[in-house]
């Protein structure tokens, strides 16, 4: 085994010299960080042209102001420039305010980005407290009108059917001066941020920010009605799923009254359980895509429903024992509670656990329950927010400046989910026989490139790109590193991007 020791002199401030020792001779290597034309950062010109490209700065301006003036000088940064600023720290990697002085000292790439002069930590911070709740929604509203015009550039069919996925996640936080966090049933002090997602477009439409121990159903309703209001004119028919936290008569009779058809998860109770008895052993059928499980249907008309009764798909499937785990496994809950009994005590080797859903669909039972299945999308989308966009955090002390640090990371995941369709379009197109499988949102084009591209993916490859900067005849020049494993890409996205009109 080699033997290595790392040698540091300084003999000039910042600058540092290191040398490594082993069985063979090795190069002295000098360190200086001294080039002022070197960014690591080259990719955020994707994203600075994009945002340029649909005026997304000024979109989200021109919203804000028109609920409220955001700041009474017009020295400093705009409502647009702060949150944009923002997410292109999120999309560099950023989830924390501090992380704003990376940007800050790539003086290199600052022609690239769409804001070049980042605004120092605190005083984003300041600006974060002003905005109101208000405010961000119409700035998450003006996102998702920049991310429509984009689709009409890019031939993307306006009239297609819509698929909303709603769901709620919860950020933990640790400073019990937190305003408005609180414990949730798991005993984590955090938020909850509630999310509509445009499942064929991979774009947030609309988000709210509450308490750890909030309830899901009461906004759910309005939240609907906010991401109804940002499709596209001469949408198609939209279909709402969920899981169990949104079955409620409330949310269901919105969408009756909104003309929306939705299929909901329903929680396990009494009712559930005599409805699967019911149900005639011929009455059981395969579903698509889960080996072992089937489908049956019968109706159910829950309380406070005041129209026809609805159909509800039951769906069991075969467990042996081992597969229950145990404690407060999730999967013990989904067997019925004299057969979990009969499984504990040794009595049956096998059990059947059951899920539950409630819509108004017409259709095929079996396509419903997978395409109700697939609402689990929702779930990239949030960990493109939490892990890819810097949700991960909500690191100020009140709840108005996490709801702007939340809208920023909106913006960050919807100009992910944009530059993922933009790729896809400088894609060669494959051609289509009229015995084309159709494809799910998710589902690779070909045997290299998916649909939509999660964040983490794009910052490790598109904008965490090294490059040198230059300056020629007037205009800029971005080198890349020879090899770049998607230099080809960064530069048929850019080229595709240049060929978009400013809307």
């Amino acid at each position: 085994m080699r033997d290595f020791h790392l040698l540091v002199d300084r003999p000039l401030a910042g600058r540092a010299t290191f040398q490594m020792h082993g069985t063979a001779a090795a190069p002295r290597v000098h360190i200086a960080a001294d080039d002022d034309h070197l960014t690591g950062l080259a990719g955020l010109l994707l994203s600075g042209e994009l945002i340029r490209r649909t005026r997304l700065v000024a979109r989200v301006d021109g919203a804000v102001e028109a609920v409220r003036p955001f700041k009474q000088r017009h020295r400093g940064r705009s409502a647009g420039e702060l949150l944009v600023a923002l997410a292109e720290t999120m999309m560099a990697g950023g989830n924390h305010l501090a992380h704003l002085d990376v940007l800050r000292q790539d003086t290199a790439g600052a022609p690239l980005r769409a804001v070049a002069n980042t605004p120092p930590p605190t005083t984003a911070g300041q600006l974060l407290r002003r905005l109101t709740v208000a405010q961000l929604r119409a700035a998450v509203a003006a996102t998702t009108q920049a991310g429509n015009a984009l689709d009409g550039e890019l031939g993307l069919d306006a009239a297609a059917p819509v698929t909303l996925d709603i769901d709620a996640t919860t950020t933990e936080v640790y400073g019990r001066q937190k305003q408005g966090a609180a414990f949730n049933y798991e005993g984590r002090f955090s938020y909850t941020s509630q999310l509509v997602t445009w499942a064929e477009r991979h774009r947030i439409l609309a988000v709210e920010l509450n308490s750890g121990n909030s309830a899901a159903k009461p906004t759910a309703p309005r939240l609907l009605d906010a991401a109804l209001a940002q499709l596209p004119r001469g949408h198609g028919p939209v279909s709402v799923r969920g899981d169990s936290d949104y079955f409620c008569d409330r949310l269901m009779q919105r969408c009756r009254r909104r003309q929306v058809r939705f299929a909901v998860s329903v929680p396990r109770n009494r009712a559930m359980w005599r409805a699967s008895y019911q149900v005639p052993e011929q009455g059981w059928r395969p579903a698509l895509e889960m080996p072992g499980a089937e489908i049956a249907e019968t109706t159910y008309r829950p309380s406070g429903w005041t129209h026809e009764p609805l159909r509800l798909l039951i769906r069991r499937r075969l467990l042996e024992v081992a597969e229950l785990g145990g404690g407060r496994a999730r999967r013990r809950r989904t067997v019925p509670q004299l057969q979990l009994q009969l499984a504990l005590n040794g009595s049956v080797s096998q059990v059947y656990g059951y899920s539950f859903i409630l819509t108004d669909m017409a259709g095929d039972a079996t396509e419903i329950e997978l395409w109700q299945r697939q609402r689990a999308h929702i779930e990239e989308r949030i960990k493109d927010a939490k892990l890819g966009c810097g949700l991960i955090h909500l690191p100020l002390g009140t709840l108005r400046a996490n709801r702007g640090w939340q809208a920023a990371t909106v913006i960050a995941v919807n100009l992910v989910a944009m530059l993922s369709a933009v790729l896809l379009d400088t894609l060669p197109k494959a051609p289509v026989s009229d015995d084309a499988p159709v494809l799910d949102d998710d589902v690779a084009v070909d045997d290299e490139e998916p649909s939509h591209r999660l964040a983490t993916t794009v910052r490790r490859w598109m904008i965490a790109a090294p490059g040198r900067i230059s300056r020629s005849g007037r205009r800029l020049h971005l080198h890349l590193p020879r090899g770049w494993l998607w230099a080809d890409r960064i530069i048929a996205v850019y080229a595709r991007l240049r060929l978009i009109p400013v809307t």
